[in-house]
């Protein structure tokens, strides 16, 4: 773990490992903030990504009408591959279950139900927001990562990992496993991770809502971590840091300082080159569902990375709105 006692970011390890990589890097950053600022001007949005996705989600509205039930959520869910006793990892947005006349607790419990009192759910918990200045009380913070976990992170049981920019809730006889000693990564995908730690749990990695296969998988980031002592292009993502003070709701108080990831990446992109066999992808009306085992999406990845192809290696067109 690396540390300083300002509590503001340290620049000591800001110095690129390698100077061509970062200087593609940062040409391609050039570039692209270029070619955004001339959409943004030409359609008068400062922010592409939610203009795009709005957009989608409206047209989408109009052409997918058909109800979604709870019996055939469940079904879904089971086709998954979400069973008794396992540990779920799961990203998910709301605003697709428009079709779903549940709630954010219906489809909670419909996977606590189904993974049962031997299974662990586990979700992204990033915090809404990220202020490396204030202390960082991870039991009071809510999360930015959608309204069915922000209503996760309430629930009576949930553990939740010390991290001011990765952090991970986790219900069930894994969690505390899953979610300890996050506060000493030195990146926040590190062997001690929850991130990695998906991977000696066996864990399943479930997407509900948030595009087609592998497009928002946190985890993924794993690769990174990984790869970043073998592959100057990985040692290129991370440079600077960020320090903050912590403290639990039982008092306890502690300073971390992690690396910080750099550069636009698009994982869908990068899902075109995981091998079909490897997970499972449908459409239930509107709503996109995939699943593929934590090791596979991670491992497959690191496979990929060192034969050159990553999700920050994208066609150009693809950054523009990643």
């Amino acid at each position: 773990m690396m540390s300083t006692s300002s509590g503001r970011p340290d620049t000591s390890r800001s110095a690129c490992q390698d100077p061509k990589s970062c200087y593609r890097n940062e040409m391609s950053a050039l570039i692209r903030q270029f070619a955004i600022s001339a959409l943004r001007r030409l359609l008068g949005r400062a922010d592409l990504r939610s203009y795009v996705r709005l957009r989608r989600l409206a047209f989408e509205k109009r052409m997918f009408k058909e109800p979604i039930s709870a019996p055939q959520l469940r079904s879904a869910f089971e086709k998954l591959g979400v069973k008794a006793g396992a540990t779920v990892w799961v990203q998910s947005s709301w605003n697709e279950f428009y079709n779903f006349p549940g709630k954010p607790s219906s489809v909670i419990d419909l996977l606590l139900d189904l993974i049962g009192p031997e299974g662990t759910l586990v979700m992204s918990a990033i915090p809404l927001k990220v202020d490396d200045c204030k202390i960082l009380e991870i039991h009071r913070e809510p999360v930015s990562t959608g309204l069915i976990a922000e209503t996760f992170r309430r629930y009576r049981g949930v553990k939740r990992s010390i991290h001011n920019s990765s952090s991970v809730i986790a219900l069930g006889p894994r969690a505390e496993f899953l979610v300890k000693d996050h506060q000493l990564t030195e990146t926040p995908w590190d062997p001690e991770s929850p991130y990695q730690r998906l991977m000696e749990a066996d864990a399943l990695c479930v997407g509900l809502g948030v595009g087609r296969f592998l497009a928002t998988l946190t985890p993924l980031h794993a690769v990174e971590s990984i790869l970043r002592h073998e592959n100057p292009d990985f040692a290129a993502i991370f440079h600077g840091s960020t320090t903050y003070r912590w403290r639990t709701r039982e008092g306890d108080e502690g300073t971390h300082t992690y690396l910080n990831r750099n550069g636009a990446f698009d994982a869908a992109w990068l899902g075109r080159h995981y091998p079909r066999d490897q997970y499972i992808e449908f459409r239930l009306s509107n709503l996109w569902m995939w699943s593929i085992p934590a090791r596979d999406a991670i491992m497959t990845g690191v496979s990929l990375g060192r034969r050159g192809i990553n999700m920050y290696r994208m066609p150009w067109y693809r950054r523009l709105i990643a």
